[in-house]
């Protein structure tokens, strides 16, 4: 039998019961069995209409020989039954079911994703996850669930937004900030001096290390604010594939690894992306989802840069989901 992870929430009418109704059902479905359930936990709706009530989260470590497809056809029917209605996302909801993880599964189709997209970094599923299935890996990131609690209760308050030029991460990263009371770090290397005009891969290389040097941990205000970049201290390793020298790619790939443990690596890393980008950027635009995907690297929430506003309200709220 599979393994899986199913979030529950609820705020509105009577939170605990449709909380407690909703696991029995899962309890009972079709092979399926809820082998434990975490506590209650009470948090702040992120996003949807102001003036909604406190959500009722929890989780659920379920054990099922149902697909991945099967076990949401299953959960969306008990949602039904509880008197679940779908209208606009984020609204005030009676009960809320999430397939988070379906053993090690990796899944996009139209109607589910394998993980959860933002599991991850949403303290409401993480706390209550990290109750029943801290062992549990996110088969994307590599990490288990209790090691992305933790990673959220102990790194900086710092995102970063990274992604191929003409993708708007100045002003969504600039609005975001004003809109979660976070501080604006903006590219100190966005212009280089013209010296190095005809030398791109030391340009490049100056470039990182202007940005470490903001990042330093030892610049680092001890209680700064939160903060939110419109770059990426790695993302100079993806520039420097526009330039066919590999022993100059390799000595900057060595030297962003050797001098990154001084500076502050983001809790959550952003890619701003968009369906067309020109040619010229195709390289570096295959090279950042490649490294933003390496396992290890982290959170990662993706954004479509063609949808400026949804895009805005998607890192606003993933922003507010982290404290």
């Amino acid at each position: 039998m599979a393994t899986t992870l199913i979030a529950l929430g609820a705020n509105l009418g009577d939170r605990w019961a449709n909380l407690q109704t909703a696991v029995d059902l899962l309890d009972r479905a079709p092979a399926t069995r809820v082998v434990a359930c975490s506590r209650w936990f009470s948090t702040a709706p992120i996003g949807g209409p102001q003036g909604q009530a406190q959500f009722i989260n929890a989780a659920a470590r379920v054990e099922t020989s149902l697909s991945p497809h099967e076990l949401l056809a299953t959960v969306r029917a008990i949602e039904a039954s509880l008197g679940r209605q779908r209208r606009r996302r984020w609204d005030a909801r009676s009960i809320d079911l999430d397939l988070l993880l379906f053993d090690e599964v990796i899944l996009r189709s139209a109607e589910l994703e394998l993980p959860h997209p933002r599991m991850a970094f949403r303290r409401f599923v993480l706390e209550p996850a990290a109750d029943v299935a801290a062992d549990m890996m996110h088969p994307v990131i590599g990490w288990s669930v209790g090691q992305l609690l933790e990673h959220l209760n102990s790194a900086a308050n710092y995102v970063a937004l990274t992604g191929a030029p003409g993708g708007g991460k100045t002003e969504l990263a600039q609005k975001a900030a004003a809109q979660t009371a976070s501080r604006f770090l903006t590219d100190p290397a966005a212009a280089p001096p013209e010296a190095l005009a005809a030398r791109p891969l030391v340009a490049e290389q100056w470039r990182w290390r202007q940005r470490a040097a903001l990042l330093s941990r030892q610049r680092w205000p001890a209680e700064p604010p939160a903060a939110v970049s419109d770059f990426w201290l790695g993302q100079s390793q993806a520039y420097s594939r526009r330039w066919p020298d590999d022993q100059q790619q390799a000595e900057l790939a060595a030297a962003c690894e050797a001098a990154g443990a001084d500076a502050i690596q983001p809790k959550l890393l952003v890619l701003v992306d968009r369906p067309s980008v020109p040619d010229r950027w195709q390289t570096v635009r295959a090279e950042l989802r490649r490294l933003v995907l390496q396992p290890g690297r982290g959170p990662l929430l993706e954004l479509d840069a063609s949808q400026p506003g949804e895009a805005v309200v998607e890192l606003c709220a993933a922003i507010e989901a982290m404290r």
